[in-house]
């Protein structure tokens, strides 16, 4: 309802109508009492005439009311007249923001001033638990003093607190989307929801520092940061889509850099958490002095590698994390220096085993990205990656600090700090993690259920170094006290959950083997007399006797939100104290991805089903379902989702993991890998969820079995298997005689990713044999002379609907390749061209069993996955991080 000028609201006179508010028209007016101008914000009718929400309004505008801040526009009250709600605000001369940003890119400095104002009004209503919720430039004005006043606080809780039960913390202007008058509104708003207010979950003050950040990176580029059409498109764009970082000027220093970015972090756990820290930030209290060796000031360039690929930002951390081992100690300790290490621009190997390391003297830094290594010496400010260390993972160094091991999948490798080619120390499957001893002995774990094992850091074939009491459990991640003689590892009784696991220490000399810990894992002794572990995504200190290999106390936790995952805990202790981490927490071992359909010439389409921790994703044979993997810690489920309508609906329930879907012929069931029974097996189960799923073969003792295709008619099953010595190799069931299975592609190689060409007459898969996964092609069943398909490495190869093409992925970029295949009159293999480099989620080298892309039924489309969660946690260093531990 329009107010004319000279219309009275209580004892406020309407002058002149200024705009449109968040709800409602927005009116100059003057205070008859005390002679001064007001703002009359009106509000809708769907207020005035619910009582019950009206109330709510009307007692949490109270509490806004007590807000005073210099930066905050203050709320008067509220004044009503016959159907006339209104509320009364100071007004404010003065353009918004908005209409600032409208006129092109704030300088830095002036940005940075309006920005400071902005945090330190959102800190003054945080110290008062109230939530912005809804802050944008258009809720923020910036007087001609350069006052800046920033508008609505609060308000959005006000207006979804309403008396049918909606959420206060969820979304205040999802519910303002039925009125298309207000659309324009919503999708500006929809431009600054957080990811998690976006998805209509509970939110926090986190949610106003992603606000925050949205509307400094659009001070600094001059433009939207998230936009589509409609609100459904924008909200999309939030939830899905990374910020287009091209607009912030070229010359923004490295930290003001990282603080937007840390501020735009999708998951809130990775997010900066408070408002202040990043008012603080942007006046410089966490500066690094000129005479810390870890400034960034120029230096030459390394001597060791010559390749920079990224910048490192450090910042300084507040000690507050070590408070609860520190608070016993002496009353004024020198807390210990903390930083944060920001990754480089490409993309880190987080999603899999251990991917940082440092150095027993606590001077270098080793870690996987872009599938090779990087070392960052502390004295200089540029990482730099190691030629050589292609698929890497899992880096540890030599006791003496001058070699770094590592995993490349199929081989364990070490390569010299002083340059060089890498060394290839043995050749295993899927290797997790290694320690070097004293004696120049790697002992390692390897995935799945299996021993320890050993060989020597000069090469040899490694050899079983313990014996699992249950052959269903696990052993991994090994350090060693002391002299050499007892070794501590974890023991996973599941072979998959290490969380709730075993520590046990056992002699080597004797064999004897106790209990240390019971619910933990990945542990690393500290020359203090301390166990450091790991357990629900923190870091737990025990005083612990080498004598008698018992804890002395109980457990304190020094670090929460570390990066855990089934394959390891992502932290590294140095001899001298130091530790390096990777923010993150006990999570899906997977990145949260959206499940996309990408066309021969890369245009790709969203389809409907959310996000979530996908593992794997198979296309049914009519095109219209997806089998899906939802990965956590501790389980795996499949699920089955409608392409069209975006449903989602859970397939299997059975505690522990259920993996490697892949549809049935028909497209009535998948068949898929558990251990349920205790032991690997495949099994089928129809997708409507009718009936018990059918066990089709069991493997004692095996490691894994994973379902890889079918022979057209039906009657065989091809599908990979680990065994317990690491090897790997391709199998065939017959499905009416399923006694009968039998090995089809056996040899010291690692043989994996069967598929059957739709005619029945060839197979291609991957093997190793010449130190790289490649993808081959032979006759099938009546094995022949095998070609090589890929050149550079592949995996997870799959035949074109029509038998003309293979497609397969890069292991090195996860670029999606495809090869012409002619089979008259005799075998013909074209070069293998691009389809797509973009990046789309995958796993690297420990990708056994988990295919994330399909090929759609047209032969022209492809299923991928697009991280919507960003996997660029940092990396903390803490420098004498246990010095007062006693």
């Amino acid at each position: 309802m329009a107010l004319a000028n000279g219309t009275r609201v209580g004892i406020y006179e309407v002058t002149a109508k200024i705009g449109e508010g968040g709800m409602g028209e927005v009116y100059q007016a003057r205070d008859t009492t005390l002679e001064r101008d007001v703002a009359l914000k009106v509000l809708p009718e769907t207020f005035t005439t619910d009582p019950d929400r009206l109330a709510r309004f009307q007692r949490e505008a109270k509490v806004l009311a007590s807000l005073n801040h210099p930066n905050i526009g203050a709320i008067h009250g509220l004044e009503t007249s016959e159907n006339t709600q209104a509320l009364v605000l100071e007004l404010i001369e003065g353009p918004t923001l908005a209409e600032r940003i409208a006129k092109g890119p704030i300088p830095v400095d002036e940005a940075l001033e309006i920005a400071t104002q902005i945090a330190a009004a959102l800190e003054a209503a945080h110290e008062q638990g109230i939530i912005h919720r809804d802050l944008k430039p258009a809720n923020v004005k910036v007087k001609t003093d350069g006052t800046v006043k920033v508008l609505d606080f609060g308000l959005a809780k006000a207006v979804t607190s309403d008396a049918r039960g909606a959420n206060p913390t969820t979304s205040a202007t999802m519910s303002l989307t039925t009125s298309a008058t207000q659309m324009g509104m919503v999708i500006g708003t929809a431009a600054y929801m957080a990811p998690e207010q976006a998805k209509g979950k509970p939110v926090d003050k986190r949610a106003d520092i992603w606000a925050f950040g949205v509307v400094l990176l659009e001070m600094l580029g001059g433009k939207r940061v998230f936009g589509g059409e409609t609100a459904s498109e924008t909200l999309a764009a939030v939830m899905m889509k990374e910020p287009d970082w091209g607009p912030l000027p070229t010359d923004l220093s490295p930290k003001l850099d990282n603080l937007v970015r840390r501020c735009l972090e999708k998951d809130p756990r990775e997010r900066i958490r408070d408002i202040g820290d990043v008012r603080l930030a942007m006046k410089g209290a966490f500066e690094t002095s000129a005479s810390s060796p870890f400034a960034t000031a120029t230096s030459p360039d390394s001597a060791i590698w010559k390749r920079p690929t990224a910048w490192i930002s450090v910042l300084l951390l507040s000690a507050a994390l070590f408070l609860a081992v520190m608070a016993s100690r002496s009353p004024s300790p020198e807390f210990p220096s903390t930083r944060f290490v920001e990754p480089p621009a490409e993309r880190m190997n987080f999603f899999g085993p251990r991917a940082v390391a440092i150095s027993p003297d606590g001077q270098h830094l080793a870690y996987s990205a872009n599938n090779e290594l990087y070392l960052r010496r502390f004295d200089l400010p540029d990482a730099e990656a190691i030629p050589g260390t292609e698929n890497a993972a899992a880096p540890f160094f030599s006791p003496d600090g001058q070699w770094i091991g590592f995993f490349t999948g199929s081989e364990i490798k070490k390569v010299p700090l002083t340059g060089g080619a890498p060394f290839t120390v043995c050749e295993v499957t899927d290797g997790l993690d290694g320690t070097w001893t004293e004696d120049d002995t790697i002992v390692f774990g390897i995935v799945g259920p299996t021993d320890l094992f050993h060989v020597s850091a000069q090469g040899g074939i490694p050899e079983p170094l313990t014996k699992r009491d249950d052959p269903t459990g696990d052993h991994d991640f090994p350090d060693f006290l002391p002299g050499g003689d007892v070794m501590l590892f974890s023991v996973a009784r599941d072979g998959n959950n290490f969380d709730e696991g075993r520590i046990v220490a056992q002699s080597l000399s004797t064999g004897e083997r106790r209990v240390v810990i019971d619910g933990g894992f990945y542990p690393r002794w500290l020359a203090s007399g301390h166990v450091v572990y790991a357990r629900g995504g923190g870091l737990f200190v025990v005083p612990f006797d080498p004598g008698t290999l018992e804890v002395q106390g109980d457990p304190v936790e020094i670090v929460s939100g570390v990066l855990q995952s089934a394959d390891g805990a992502h932290y590294s202790t140095s001899r001298e104290g130091s530790l390096v981490y990777v923010s993150g927490g006990a999570t899906s071992p997977f990145p949260e991805v959206s499940a996309v359909s990408i066309a021969r010439d890369g245009a790709e389409t969203m389809l409907p089903v959310a996000p979530g921790d996908f593992a794997s994703g198979r296309i049914s044979p009519d095109g219209t379902q997806m089998a899906l993997v939802v990965g956590s810690v501790e389980n795996f489920d499949v699920w089955i989702s409608d392409i069209t309508r975006g449903t989602l609906s859970r397939l299997t329930t059975n505690p522990g993991v259920d993996t490697s879907p892949m549809w049935t012929l028909d497209g009535s069931g998948v068949v898929f890998t558990s251990k349920r029974s205790g032991e690997w097996a495949l099994y089928r189960q129809s997708v409507d969820g009718r009936g018990d799923a059918e066990q089709l073969l069991e493997i004692p003792e095996s490691a894994g079995l994973f379902p890889d295709s079918w022979t057209p008619d039906g009657t065989k099953l091809v599908f990979s298997y680990r065994l317990l010595d690491s090897s790997s190799d391709v199998g065939v069931l017959p499905i009416d005689s399923r006694d009968e299975w039998g090995p089809l592609l056996s040899t010291a190689a690692v043989e994996r990713s069967g598929d059957i060409s739709p005619d029945g007459d060839w197979i291609t898969y991957v093997s190793n044999e010449t130190g790289v996964p490649e993808v081959y092609v032979e006759q099938f069943p009546d094995l022949g002379s095998k070609t090589q398909i890929s050149t550079g490495g592949g995996q997870s190869p799959q035949w074109s609907p029509d038998g003309d093409e293979i497609f397969y992925r890069r292991p090195d970029t996860g670029a999606l390749m495809a090869v012409q295949i002619g089979s008259e009159p005799t075998l013909t293999v074209a070069a293998p061209l691009l389809i797509t480099d973009e990046y789309y989620a995958r796993r690297g080298p420990y990708s056994f069993g988990f295919r994330m892309y399909d090929v759609f039924p047209d032969g022209e489309r492809f299923l991928m996955f697009k991280e919507t969660r960003a996997t660029n946690h940092l990396i903390h260093v803490v420098l004498n991080a246990f010095r007062d531990l006693n």
